[in-house]
């Protein structure tokens, strides 16, 4: 594992989309490989109506709202 460089170590409540993509901009490498929970495989997960946006490692494909679906790609 690669070793973490602690002038990037943040902590966020209640962090919105915007905040997020603001601080990956002025901070991130655009080419950093995007990790959850130590993993590069991600899924993305957003309520409506709940105002909700969710990164996770795990796809949630037992949640009845994804029955007879199938997650799309993100990127290749």
């Amino acid at each position: 594992m690669n070793e973490y460089d602690a002038r990037y170590w943040k902590h966020g409540v209640n962090v919105t989309v915007g905040q997020f993509c603001e601080y990956l901009k002025e901070h991130i490498p655009p080419d950093a490989v995007f990790h959850v929970c130590g993993d590069s495989q991600v899924y993305l997960h957003f309520s409506p109506e709940g105002n909700a946006f969710s990164v996770d490692h795990d796809s949630l494909s037992d949640l009845p709202e994804y029955e007879n679906c199938k997650a799309g790609e993100l990127a290749a």
